[in-house]
């Protein structure tokens, strides 16, 4: 038996473990641990893609078993954060009487973001314009920004009041899965080759991010913050690189 062609599928079986813990965690209300799942969880993300592409293990297999962990830890798991948030902020309003029961169903909204998550894979499954470019915000960095939203405000007084309303958390919900649906090209992070042509702005996103880590230890503000401006730079730089060198793709074949 070929051992090193199951190597990615473990790699993804990890990956959805830890988004597996990460939904506990956040139904627990511990946050800090969901939210280090959901890192472990991009890691191993990241990891399986590259160890197939090495190893040149591809199968319909994993690809499949890729979205289906993903769906879990960049879906589910940021949607059960935010739902025991929300129901922290909404719980004055909750007296479990007839009269609570809109309020009670308002906070299940965050798992809006799992069906935009599950449409987004979807279609990245099916859509072969999505080879060397994404369409639309990817959900680990999707998932990685709320988490990071969700730490970075509980870490900071002066956020909390912003997130204590009963309005931020639907409208980063929407706003989130907007981006991951939103037919704009967005740059992909694999490098094939390590060299400068056609990767200037893979290598650029690169600097930005050690950048951003680097002034958070130094100004030492929380490691959220670092994973906000990254997440949002991505976003800035794939604006730009649309705007000024429109990527071609194949015909959509739907």
């Amino acid at each position: 038996m070929n051992i090193k062609r199951h190597i990615p599928n473990a790699i993804t079986c990890l990956n959805l473990f830890c988004g597996c813990m990460a939904v506990v965690f956040a139904l627990r209300g511990w946050l800090g641990f969901a939210v280090y799942m959901v890192i472990a969880a991009a890691v191993f993300d990241f990891c399986d893609g590259w160890a197939a592409r090495l190893l040149k293990a591809y199968s319909p297999l994993g690809k499949e078993l890729d979205s289906l962990a993903d769906l879990v830890s960049f879906g589910l798991a940021p949607a059960a954060m935010m739902h025991y948030e929300f129901c922290q902020i909404l719980s004055p309003k909750i007296s479990f009487g007839l009269d609570s029961i809109p309020w009670e169903l308002y906070s299940f909204f965050p798992f809006v973001f799992v069906v935009a998550a599950a449409l987004r894979l979807a279609k990245f499954n099916t859509d072969s314009r999505q080879s060397e470019h994404f369409i639309g915000l990817p959900t680990p960095a999707s998932a990685l920004f709320i988490s990071a939203l969700l730490v970075y405000a509980t870490q900071t007084p002066k956020w909390m009041p912003l997130l204590d309303t009963v309005y931020t958390i639907p409208i980063l919900v929407v706003a989130v899965s907007w981006l991951m649906l939103l037919n704009l090209p967005m740059f992909s992070l694999k490098i094939k080759a390590l060299q400068w042509k056609g990767n200037q702005i893979r290598f650029l996103f690169a600097a930005l991010s050690l950048f951003f880590i680097v002034l958070a230890f130094i100004c030492n503000r929380p490691w959220s913050l670092a994973v906000l401006l990254i997440i949002s730079s991505y976003i800035l730089l794939s604006l730009l690189l649309w705007a000024c060198v429109p990527p071609s793709y194949p015909a959509r074949n739907i």
